[in-house]
């Protein structure tokens, strides 16, 4: 169980911050989380902020667990991204049985996976009720520390895949202990590099029937509100974005203060120095404001009953998109103004431009999402998983 107490977990991630920052180089240099982060991080239960008290979790409202994936993304991004992926991952549990979801989370689980039906599950009878699970699933983040992963993937009877009533494919989540799958280490990119989001597969591999389960379609297992306000989940990609935004404002401060410029004067007396970390500010700030801003709206209607608007949850969307894009403007500005002190690999700010960008790059923060949104705010429908 978590060793810091979990009424402040905000607090709990700000205290690992000194050993986060510490092992930054390495984790963007080894493209994983060292074991005694991990272990520190489990310790604190950083990694089951999405999960229910009794099923080893924190139980924390969206803006709280948001507001810890931002904390521990200002020390560095790729273990805040860590984070969050496990909390998102850790939404699952809602779906499965009781039972198997305590079986899945224990005190020190983490699982790992990709929510993209490109698996292959075969319903079987025997040993026992469940499926053959065959499949190569990509952007598997924490695959190095992941003791469970989890794989989507279309049903099929026989050799046919099984169909709903209205005629499409039925998908599955499934679940199987990380001794099951075969990591294949092909995440070399720009940034987020100690995330270790690498490709995972399964070879014919029994899942039994409560390892998993079908969203949106098996009814939801336990009553934790976050259970039934799937929108919610993803606000952590944009405090993730946020928090390294963060970040890299308060090392350009740093290095303004420090740094001599042009001519012998100091960076900090420099207008155009001035005018970018003001703006770089408002940039992260404003958009930081309005991304928990919406989410309390859109949590509180879901504690009393409601599920928002279309609108209210196309815009808590927009918020999160919009907080990873505004970071993004704001670390480039800063990039730019501070020029050859940026570009040096001992330059944090270096790093976290990489960061920022590669997680831009992700389907739920990027242009589809405002597409979306827009089609929202003129009376059509979104045509995009989870609004």
């Amino acid at each position: 169980m978590p060793t810091t107490s979990v009424s402040d977990p905000i607090a709990a991630a700000r205290a690992l911050g000194p050993k986060i920052r510490e092992l930054a180089p390495a984790i963007d240099r080894d493209r994983q989380l060292p074991r005694e982060l991990v272990d520190a991080m489990l310790d604190a239960g950083l990694f089951h902020i999405y999960l229910p008290r009794d099923y080893n979790g924190s139980e924390l409202d969206p803006v709280t667990a948001a507001k810890v994936v931002e904390e521990v993304s200002f020390f560095d991004g790729a273990a805040g991204w860590c984070v969050m992926i496990a909390g998102q991952n850790a939404s699952f549990a809602g779906f499965i049985p009781p039972a198997d979801a305590k079986a899945i989370w224990g005190p020190r689980d983490i699982v790992g996976g990709t929510a993209r039906p490109i698996g292959r599950a075969v319903a079987t009878k025997s040993p026992s009720d469940g499926y053959m699970v065959s499949g190569r699933w990509p952007f598997a983040s924490g695959s190095s520390h992941a003791t469970w992963f989890a794989g989507e993937c279309i049903v099929y009877d026989g050799d046919k895949p099984r169909k709903d009533a209205e005629g499409n494919d039925v998908s599955r989540m499934t679940i199987f202990p990380r001794a099951d799958a075969t990591i294949h280490d092909v995440w070399e990119t720009t940034g987020l590099r100690g995330t270790a989001s690498n490709d995972f597969s399964a070879e014919n591999v029994f899942v039994p029937d409560g390892h998993g389960a079908g969203f949106f379609v098996d009814p939801i297992q336990h009553p934790y509100s976050l259970y039934k306000a799937f929108p919610l989940v993803f606000t952590n990609h944009g405090s993730q974005a946020l928090g390294v935004g963060r970040a890299a404002v308060a090392e350009a401060r740093e290095m303004a203060s420090t740094k001599i410029g042009w001519g012998g004067v100091p960076l900090r007396n420099v207008l155009r120095m001035q005018s970018v970390i003001a703006e770089a500010t408002v940039l992260v700030e404003s958009a930081r404001t309005y991304l928990y801003t919406v989410t309390q709206e859109l949590w509180d209607e879901y504690q009393s009953g409601g599920e928002g608007t279309p609108v209210q949850r196309a815009r808590l969307r927009l918020a999160t998109s919009h907080a990873a894009r505004a970071s993004i403007q704001a670390v480039d500005l800063l990039y730019q103004a501070l020029a050859t002190s940026a570009i040096m690999r001992k330059s944090p700010l270096e790093r976290q431009f990489r960061d920022l960008h590669t997680a831009g790059a992700h389907v739920m923060v990027g242009q589809m999402t405002y597409e979306a949104a827009g089609r929202v705010e003129l009376g059509g429908d979104p045509e995009f998983p989870f609004f």
